[in-house]
């Protein structure tokens, strides 16, 4: 991944100010880090004698995998003088290949069909007006796997994906993936799937579609 993709998915990510804080509901910190470098963000209440020993941390020589727990920990450690942790994120980022092979059938939900999200995939509805890609593998009259748009600009869009319970396992994700990312790709952005260190079915999707690990993402949000 590109400096410069990385700048635009961490754009992508979360609003931010012509200063690059972020803004509004984001998180306190939102760090990027590719074999390129680290892109990082910081939110516009942070105060600044905290940014600076944030980016200092951000700054040294990253260890091993196996030390990147203690790294997480630093950053928290800083943090915590804003207040209580609400929320942590962490996990790898992959891209797509060149050419995004299809992994069987799925078709676009958008308001003529957005009904098919019923009977499990409720919590998606409201997203469809938006208009941006969202596609759906259907069995029974419904939509039970779904890979949508879930963070967007013009130049990067960011996957979500979910499974009613009792289809998981099928391979139905995949399918689900490989058709937003070929509709990502058509309208002339970069989609991008990432996922949590603790998601091991969300990366086995990665695994069987062929994505490249391209990098890690961490956030972290605390309440005030």
């Amino acid at each position: 991944m590109t400096t410069l993709l990385s700048e635009a998915v961490a754009d992508a990510m979360f609003a931010s100010n012509g200063q690059g804080r972020l803004l509004g509901d984001s998180p306190d910190m939102y760090l990027l880090r590719t074999r390129e470098g680290a892109v990082c963000r910081f939110h516009a209440d942070l105060p600044d004698g905290i940014v600076a020993m944030l980016r200092e941390l951000v700054e040294r020589p990253r260890g091993r995998p196996g030390s990147w727990a203690r790294e997480y920990a630093g950053y928290a450690n800083v943090i915590s003088a804003v207040g209580p942790f609400e929320a942590v994120r962490a996990g790898p980022f992959y891209d797509f290949p060149e050419r995004i092979e299809q992994d069987g059938e799925a078709i676009s939900i958008d308001g003529r069909n957005a009904h098919l999200l019923r009977g499990g995939l409720d919590e998606w509805l409201p997203d469809v007006a938006a208009g941006l890609p969202m596609a759906a593998v259907v069995a029974d009259g419904r939509a039970v796997a779904l890979c949508a748009s879930v963070r967007a600009s013009a130049a990067v869009h960011c996957a979500g994906v979910e499974t009613v319970p009792e289809h998981r396992g099928r391979g139905l994700a995949g399918r689900a993936v490989s058709a937003w990312a070929a509709t990502v790709r058509s309208r002339g952005a970069t989609p991008i799937y990432g996922t949590t260190f603790d998601n091991l079915s969300s990366q086995r999707v990665a695994a069987r579609l062929g994505l490249r690990p391209v990098g890690t993402e961490f956030w972290i949000k605390c309440g005030r």
